[in-house]
């Protein structure tokens, strides 16, 4: 099949899921309350302070998309099972890594999505300034791929399993831990002024780690899928 036809039915399959993520926004809602409520709480935590510790922002930050992320990938695949339209995937006439594309593709545009008013209320009530914003959106969108990509393995390894939502926070921390240490570190390192420049060494993990889990994702998925 034809790299284009494979793109279709990812994106197609990203489509519908968005789609139905408008239909039911409560859920969306619920996961960007979440993590304003956290940047705003943190706010009022610090307000005394005049100037703010760069690596405990920066942990605030990837807490707060962390936790984004679990809230998010719960219903990646769970959703199709409880619908019963998993065995519809399956019958789709194009390998099981496109199913996978087109999850991953719906948790980026979704952690995308609860990142920007994420980093948008942290410059506004964490005083992050706002020429950091470029340099935070190259390594933000790094990890948030990462945490999409293992977190969509994750949620089809549980998507059978009564206690979805907890047996996905005790797989997703370990393996997000190559994502989370390199980014905490490069963006309190941004937010200290080393520039995007500075935090090379960072980008190269998180890249890295980002080649290791799509080869992984691609020849283990279709085992996990077909299960």
């Amino acid at each position: 099949m034809a790299d284009e036809a494979l793109l279709s039915y990812a994106m197609k399959l990203a489509r519908k899921d968005l789609t139905i993520e408008l239909r039911r926004v409560h859920e969306f809602m619920s996961i960007l309350a979440f993590a304003l409520t956290s940047v705003l709480i943190s706010s009022f935590a610090w307000r005394g302070l005049l100037v703010l510790n760069p690596e405990v922002v920066s942990a605030t930050l990837w807490i707060v998309i962390y936790f984004s992320s679990i809230l998010a990938l719960t219903t990646s695949f769970s959703r199709e099972v409880d619908r019963g339209t998993i065995d519809g995937l399956r019958s789709l006439p194009c390998p099981a890594y496109t199913i996978l594309i087109g999850k991953i593709i719906y948790c980026v545009v979704i952690l995308f999505t609860v990142f920007m008013a994420t980093i948008l209320s942290a410059i506004i009530f964490l005083n992050i300034r706002l020429v950091f914003l470029p340099s935070l959106i190259v390594v933000f969108s790094l990890g948030v791929i990462d945490l999409a990509i293992i977190g969509s393995i994750v949620s089809a390894i549980v998507m059978y399993s009564e206690g979805k939502t907890l047996l996905l926070s005790f797989l997703f921390f370990p393996v997000s831990i190559p994502v989370l240490i390199p980014g905490i570190q490069a963006v309190g390192m941004i937010i200290s002024g080393a520039g995007l420049s500075g935090v090379i060494p960072e980008l190269r993990l998180l890249g890295s780690f980002l080649f290791a889990v799509v080869a992984v994702s691609i020849l283990l998925f279709r085992y996990v899928f077909h299960e």
